[in-house]
């Protein structure tokens, strides 16, 4: 069984791969939350793949691991792996991870970290991958896929090679993620230029969330204050009407994948 949580794209594609390679059942964390998971006692391995927010874990996927129950209900010794996809790094996800699942009383077995196209554009200095740098990750991830699914057939442990943790991991999960969350996932910050919005709904399909609901009268999105800050909605718009405050003008945007 592979769980998933994704924004933009980029580990819905990572899933889907893994899912038919390793033969396994895929399906959304969105679906999972709020329904506490029932996994059935036939499913001997546990896998989680999603994107790194800020250093840390989605909100969703917080929720999601809040929602397991306890190994005693269920099967008390799995392998339960995990894949985080990242622009960059990783910073220290994989301790946060391996925390949040301990509290539940779940053992992470491995986790490994894969680099794919920056969707990220919401601070200075952040935009998106040149194409030649996203072809580059494109290329690496081929051969990093083949051998995460070796490693995860054979049950093996992860180590500290199989992660990207960057610089200053703690500084970065343990510092700035707090603040961040504080202060910049706030999706008040959204702005649409309504003079260019064409009301296509295009974002609110594209939330992962349903957070966004397109208003009767204006036909512009609005916003519900449950956001996760994948920026699908930014990078879902055909007219790049919609910003994350001035931070996103003149960035650059990226394909949904669906």
């Amino acid at each position: 069984m592979i769980y998933f949580f994704s924004g933009t794209g980029n580990s819905l594609r990572l899933a889907r791969q893994l899912a038919a390679q390793l033969g396994e059942r895929l399906l959304p964390m969105t679906e999972a939350v709020g329904t506490a998971p029932s996994f059935a006692t036939n499913h001997e391995a546990l896998g989680l793949v999603f994107p790194v927010y800020a250093w840390g874990l989605p909100l969703v996927v917080d929720q999601f691991v809040a929602a397991l129950p306890h190994p005693a209900a269920a099967v008390p010794k799995r392998y339960v792996y995990a894949v985080l996809t990242c622009g960059d790094d990783i910073g220290q996800t994989d301790r946060l991870l391996r925390s949040a699942l301990g509290r539940r009383g779940w053992e992470l077995s491995a986790v490994f970290s894969v680099q794919l196209r920056n969707t990220y554009v919401c601070l200075p200095g952040f935009d998106v991958d040149t194409p030649a740098l996203t072809a580059t990750k494109e290329a690496r991830t081929e051969a990093r896929l083949g051998d995460i699914v070796e490693r995860i057939r054979s049950r093996s442990a992860s180590s500290a090679a199989d992660i990207t943790p960057g610089a200053f991991p703690w500084l970065k999960s343990r510092v700035l993620r707090p603040l961040f969350n504080r202060f910049l996932t706030a999706d008040s910050h959204f702005r649409c230029n309504s003079p260019v919005c064409t009301g296509c709904g295009r974002c609110a399909k594209a939330c992962p969330l349903g957070n966004i609901d397109i208003d009767a009268s204006s036909r512009t999105p609005r916003w519900k204050g449950h956001c996760t800050h994948c920026l699908a909605c930014y990078h879902a718009c055909p007219h790049h009407a919609i910003n994350y405050g001035f931070f996103t003008q003149g960035k650059g945007q990226v394909a949904i994948i669906r």
